[in-house]
This record gives structure tokens, sequence and C-alpha cells, in this order.
């Protein structure tokens, strides 16, 4: 008798801790777009903000942001596509030389990817004064060390 009273207390209170971990998971959680993960737009907003980008350097940056989505999105598509083609080949043949090829020019459409978010990265950097390249050096470190590629 005692067993199951103290197993029904026991019921009554995970449940309450379950219901209230998803009305603060529900209620506190960031806005879409937010947070480390969030669009390019906000990230960019949250970096021009961060680096007191004056007038001038914010005008110069969203030529260099519009330019670099643009070819970003190419990058994008030609991958899209390329993962298509492989994956459909899967579905006609089990050749791997061909799969082989694709896989190739998968990688070097991320090889240009990557090189473009240099390059970009390489002309943000060059907007900034002294004081913020700094700054935009860490900030680059931080995300770099976020996604496990600092060593």
């Amino acid at each position: 008798m005692n067993q199951i009273k103290t197993f029904k207390i026991l019921v009554v209170v995970l449940a309450i801790m379950n219901v209230s971990l998803l009305a603060v998971m529900w209620f506190h959680r960031p806005p879409m777009g937010e947070g480390p993960g969030g669009s390019p737009r906000d990230r960019i907003r949250f970096l021009m903000r961060e680096l007191h980008f004056n007038e001038n350097q914010r005008e110069q940056f969203d030529v260099l942001f519009e330019s670099h989505q643009q070819k970003m999105e190419k990058i994008k598509m030609r991958g899209k596509e390329l993962h298509d083609l492989m994956f459909d080949e899967l579905a006609i043949t089990n050749e791997s030389n061909k799969s082989d090829s694709l896989i190739n020019l998968i990688g070097e459409n991320r090889k240009s990817g990557e090189k473009e978010l240099f390059k970009h990265l390489s002309e943000v950097r060059t907007l900034c004064n002294e004081k913020q390249k700094g700054k935009f050096d860490r900030i680059i470190k931080g995300a770099l060390g976020r996604m496990g590629e600092r060593k």
C-alpha cells in the first residue's frame, strides 16, 4: 500500500516537471532566426552591431553582402543539383565510376563555397578599422569554435 502511494506521488511529480519543462521551452525560446544559427541577415546585423560600423562601412558592407549572397545561392543550387544527380544515379545503377565523379564535383563545389566565404570575410575585414579588426577576429574565432572547426 505504501509503495503504491509513493509510486503515485512520483508519477505526479514527474508529470509536473515535464509540463514545467515544456512550458519553459515554449515561452522562453528565442524568436525564429535569432541565436547562433540564425539567418544570414540576422548574423550580419549582429556583426554590424558588434563592430559598430559607421554609415559608410554599412553601405559598403551591404554591397559586399548582396554579392556574396548571390554567389553562395548559385553554389548552393549547384550542390543540390549534384546531390540530386548522385542519388538519381543510385536508383539507376550501382556503378561507382559515375558516383565517384559526382562526389568529386560535389567536393569541388563545396570548395568553391569555402573559397567564396573566405573571400567575403576578407573583404569585410578590410572595411574595418584597427580596433574593429581585433573584434572581428575574435568574433570569427568564436564562431569557428562553436562550429568545432578550431583546434
